[in-house]
């Protein structure tokens, strides 16, 4: 309890002359006779916003804190003179919080020339949904380019969830931060109203001024257009259709489901699988019975229904096991019926084996700020020869493996069609993945740039050419567009770390003999020197080769920065949700819609600084 010393505050009124009234903070004591800190003094400012950066924001401990007795006694220990603040002032110090983090986001925004989003939409414990929108670009520093991801929003959204109102909503936060002109690729999931929303709503070319009402008298609005001008209005709705990218990943899970509905002979193996996974989290007896088999730090993972990857693990942890020891632990805990077959066991094997290489790909481009566009092709190419390879060696599940490529050619047939390995019935910029950007950013990123192209491309030598020569031309044609800066060096001999190879694509480096290249200025040259240093270096990171030769390919760099800068999945934004359902916890669900937003928002961007 805290003493209010009324002679003091007197004395101090009349020796403050001139130089304002005193806090009233400043003569309150502690029930203990200890003068307390003021809320303006700097230890407390310190301690308070310690609290509620590390505590309330990154432990995602709930507000309600500040409240409790037995903070306060914690807080009395550590600090005897601090008094906490109240919770409205800690909610308060949180919007106050959100506002400046809002205004260093818009800063960096302002600096930068393109933008790529994701976007989804999520629904609480309250079952009240908010759409989430990350940002990604490429910030260009001194010290070499770096990634950033910041989160622009998490707000509430009422009403019915239309292909429309998404995009009305995304618009208006898009305005908010001034990023709609410089909007290069939007990320979504496979859902309808998605689709609708990015592909039919957005962008929206006419205003309200322009929506041509007076103008339906006009004869010349019922002639015919020139051929000039129709291609011109073609080419502007194909790049508003391409603005929209499909989630690399969501596509990926899709191929895989496809491929399990289409087969039945390891149900009976999975059915068994499933049921034990199931003892083994709720019977006692059977985890104390495999404990004490295989040891108490021994464990076998759940699998949740709409993850198939956690279903893998299980199989995978499951057939790490001994399967004579695992039968006769099923038989002595009363489960005979549980127990595997050798032809289950081996079904179980050709699995992992088979799928493996799946989980691998989703790992890949599944990251935030590491580049993750670039190995969606080479990914797609490597699975589809991976399947291949895996129709000679297969004993059980050739159904499975030929259910799995033929969804993986349906479900990025625009890759496929790209390659020449697939014979298009229109555009490929309207097929799904067809986008040249996946081109463009497997041949930019050093580490795969054409080594896809002969080790994975099931083609003759002139179609390879082919498709070399058109990929060039592609990245000419951006690359031309960079005005060249007036001089220009690089070192590209500097010897680097050789980082681990994905075994995934284990066959992609053939190390030839070095010849000398040509140190000429033009586009040309400065691309075909850029194709012989990748082939000399294995193993190299990507930013951190284009940090070291961005003076080398002055022309190069910017096209790569660019097309490197977008992800291949929405996985950013469902990071965003996990990091809501952490805080939205059972215990909190009086936490209003706003506060959620905010503690939100400010954990995902706890690093913009």
């Amino acid at each position: 309890m805290f003493i209010y010393r009324f002679s003091e505050f007197c004395k101090a009124k009349k020796l403050a002359s001139g130089e304002g009234q005193s806090s009233i903070d400043s003569f309150l004591t502690h029930s203990k006779g200890v003068q307390v800190y003021s809320q303006g003094h700097p230890r407390h400012k310190a301690i308070t916003e310690s609290i509620i950066q590390d505590l309330i924001i990154s432990c995602n401990l709930p507000l309600s804190l500040i409240d409790k007795p037995s903070f306060k006694n914690f807080m009395a220990v550590v600090e005897e003179k601090y008094c906490p603040p109240s919770r409205s002032t800690v909610t308060r110090r949180l919007s106050e919080l959100a506002a400046d983090k809002m205004s260093k986001i818009k800063s960096k925004l302002e600096k930068t020339d393109t933008v790529s989003v994701t976007v989804d939409i999520w629904t609480d414990r309250s079952m009240r949904g908010f759409l989430g929108i990350t940002s990604h670009f490429m910030e260009l520093e001194k010290n070499g380019p770096r990634l950033q991801s910041v989160l622009l929003s998490c707000e509430r959204f009422t009403g019915s969830h239309t292909g429309q109102r998404i995009s009305e909503k995304f618009e208006e936060i898009c305005d908010n931060f001034n990023i709609k002109h410089k909007l290069d690729y939007i990320i979504s999931d496979n859902a309808a109203n998605m689709k609708k929303a990015f592909t039919v709503c957005f962008p929206s070319t006419v205003t309200d001024s322009e929506d041509g009402d007076n103008d339906l008298e006009n004869g010349n609005l019922w002639e015919e257009t020139s051929e000039e001008f129709q291609d011109d209005v073609e080419s502007i709705q194909r790049s508003c259709r391409q603005q929209r990218l499909q989630c690399f990943a969501h596509s990926l899970q899709l191929v895989v489901r496809d491929g399990l509905k289409e087969t039945k002979c390891i149900n009976n193996a999975m059915a068994k699988l499933t049921k034990f996974c199931s003892l083994l989290h709720s019977a006692c007896s059977m985890k104390e019975a495999f404990e004490a088999q295989y040891g108490a730090n021994h464990s076998i993972p759940s699998a949740v229904s709409t993850r198939w990857n956690s279903t893998l693990r299980l199989v995978e942890a499951v057939t790490d096991l001994d399967l004579q020891n695992l039968n006769v632990l099923l038989e002595t805990q009363g489960h005979k019926g549980l127990c595997m077959s050798a032809r289950e066991w081996s079904q179980l094997k050709e699995l992992v084996e088979i799928l493996a290489p799946f989980l691998q790909a989703t790992n890949l481009t599944q990251g935030e700020i590491v580049v993750t566009v670039s190995a969606a092709l080479p990914c797609v190419l490597s699975l589809n020869s991976h399947l291949t390879t895996m129709l000679n060696t297969t004993r059980h599940l050739v159904g499975f493996i030929k259910a799995l490529q033929t969804s993986l050619h349906q479900r990025f047939k625009g890759i496929f069609v790209n390659v020449r390995m697939d014979v298009p019935a229109q555009l490929a910029e309207d097929l799904p993945f067809g986008d040249n950007l996946y081109l463009m950013s497997a041949f930019l990123d050093p580490s795969f740039c054409l080594f896809w192209l002969e080790q994975d491309v099931f083609a003759t030598d002139e179609v390879k050419n082919e498709v070399k020569e058109m990929l060039i031309d592609q990245v000419l044609a951006q690359a031309r567009k960079v005005p060249l800066p007036d001089s220009s060096s690089g070192d590209d001999d500097q010897d680097e770390p050789p980082a681990k190879t994905p075994h995934l694509f284990s066959g992609y480096r053939k190390k030839g003999a070095k010849k000398t290249t040509d140190h000429g200025s033009s586009v040309r040259t400065e691309l075909n020197r850029y194709i012989q240093v990748t082939s000399e270096e294995d193993g190299v990171d990507c930013l951190d080769f284009w940090k070291r030769y961005s003076t080398v390919f002055p022309r190069l760099y910017p096209v790569a920065m660019r097309a490197l800068a977008v992800p291949a999945t929405s996985s950013p934004v469902e990071r965003v949700f996990s990091h809501g359902g952490l805080i939205m916890r059972p215990h909190r669900a009086r936490l209003s819609a706003s506060t959620l937003s905010i503690l939100i928002f400010l954990k995902c961007n706890a690093l913009v600084g």
